[in-house]
């Protein structure tokens, strides 16, 4: 623009100067016949024009300047705010123009904006919960209907006399909080009606800058209710199995002091058997007759069984009432103890039995050793007289996490239609004249494996041997 005023400007000094030579050399001497001015004169003619027009054209020049430096930074202070000019800035009606379509699409966006903010406030009247913006000065810029139905008109009352029926703010006041920290917060409030609602805090910046605060009231005094009167069931239920867990505490160290006073003196009377019978033996010599011995003999084997009948049903009684003790045991060092232990009533065991390493499981190891003693003493017993009795303990994982510890055995077997039969403590399967026992050791197996959130199963052919599988959970450390 500055660059076509100076052009104009250039035009007319050029036209002036063009117009004073014309004037002084050709029409004033056609014109006037004035033949006795001498060319000096004439040129100092022309040159006392072109500085009048010169000086004529300095103001014009300069408030012309003026005026374009001015529309430029104008255009550019508006460029600075976002107008776009799709047509040149010439004139004071070009700069009208812009700014009146600038103004018209700036109201269109701003009833654009308003119909959006009025639709999104009339959804927001139609929620199912209670929501209002709450602004710091203590005022409600917005509710909807549900919340002006539970609480009142906003236009009228501050958020501490319509929520908290309170004539002063609430001091300390949870919900500015989010004004200083920003963030969205949640809590459970109950308002003076006894209503309890889930609130939900999201502070925002509004378009004039400001910062309010949007809160959603959840009405959950139903599902309070019901979460308050199931803590107060699983209280009042707690207590009643704290009470029953003293309860068979003291009925198990009742049955337990029982049960070793009831086999001390089960017991007396049987040692007093084996003794007296002893010496009726030794005072009748040789006088008493085969009948008599037989008889002697059998009363003692009875007694001798009543007695390990009686350590059974204490150990088995013992199993079920004790507490448990929960450690890391390394299963190999037991069954190590254990073969050493079997060693005596079955020599040669140690030769007889092959074990891959066993791992570590939390149990209670006195229940361990009781567990394996059991069940390879079972698979000692039941061998074949004519073959050597061979016993493999082998381990491997489950897709369950668990230890699968297996006791396979070459003796004699039996069906398992009776499978069922044997972990049931008294059930014997073969005769006390072929092989001793009492019935309860299985019994005992199923008890400590059960006691341990473990499985016991047992497969079985006649002749063909027998393979006990106990199920134990893999420790955590070991997954």
């Amino acid at each position: 623009m500055k660059k076509n005023f100076l052009l104009q400007i250039f035009y007319v000094f050029f036209a002036t100067v063009l117009l004073s030579l014309f004037w002084e050399f050709v029409l004033e001497g056609v014109l006037f016949a004035d033949e006795a001015e001498g060319f000096d004169e004439k040129i100092e003619f022309v040159l006392t024009t072109i500085s009048f027009v010169v000086l004529a054209l300095m103001y014009p020049i300069y408030k012309g300047l003026s005026i374009i430096d001015n529309w430029e930074q104008l255009k550019i202070a508006l460029a600075e705010q976002g107008l776009r000019f799709d047509r040149g800035i010439t004139s004071p009606d070009s700069i009208k123009s812009i700014l009146m379509d600038e103004l018209v699409k700036s109201q269109k966006g701003e009833e654009g904006i308003e119909n959006e903010r009025q639709k999104f406030f009339n959804m927001l009247d139609q929620l199912p919960v209670c929501f209002h913006l709450q602004a710091n000065d203590y005022s409600v810029p917005f509710a909807n209907k549900m919340f002006r139905d539970r609480f009142g008109d906003p236009d009228r009352e501050k958020c501490y006399q319509l929520m908290h029926e309170r004539s002063t703010p609430c001091e300390p006041c949870t919900t500015f909080r989010s004004f200083d920290s920003f963030k969205t917060e949640s809590n459970i409030w109950t308002s003076p009606d006894d209503k309890t609602y889930l609130t939900v805090i999201t502070p925002f910046e509004d378009i004039d800058g400001t910062t309010l605060l949007m809160e959603m009231a959840i009405d959950i005094t139903s599902e309070q209710k019901a979460k308050d009167d199931l803590k107060h069931a699983l209280d009042v239920q707690e207590e009643h199995i704290k009470k029953r867990t003293r309860d068979l505490e003291q009925s198990n160290n009742a049955l337990q002091d029982f049960s070793s006073f009831a086999a001390h003196d089960l017991k007396e009377p049987l040692r007093k058997i084996l003794i007296f019978s002893e010496r009726v033996q030794n005072l009748m010599g040789d006088e008493m007759d085969e009948t008599a011995r037989q008889y002697l003999r059998s009363m003692q084997q009875a007694a001798e069984r009543m007695d390990t009948l009686i350590d059974d049903l204490l150990r088995l009684s013992q199993i079920v009432s004790q507490k448990i003790t929960f450690k890391l045991v390394d299963l190999s060092k037991v069954v190590i103890e254990v073969i050493d232990d079997l060693e005596p009533s079955f020599p040669g065991c140690k030769k007889n039995i092959t074990a891959q390493t066993l791992p570590k499981v939390l149990a209670d190891r006195s229940q361990m050793y009781q567990l394996f003693k059991n069940l390879l003493s079972n698979s000692l017993k039941y061998s074949k007289a004519e073959e050597l009795s061979k016993v493999f303990l082998k381990v491997e994982r489950n897709a369950r996490q668990q230890y699968l510890i297996s006791i396979r055995d070459n003796g004699i077997g039996f069906d398992e239609k009776h499978k069922e039969r044997i972990f049931k403590p008294f059930e014997r399967l073969h005769g006390r004249s072929e092989y001793s026992g009492t019935g309860i050791g299985l019994a005992i197996c199923k008890k400590v494996v059960e006691l341990h959130d473990g499985e016991l199963d047992v497969q079985s052919q006649v002749d063909s041997g027998t393979k006990f599988t106990v199920c134990f959970p893999i420790p955590k450390d070991a997954l």
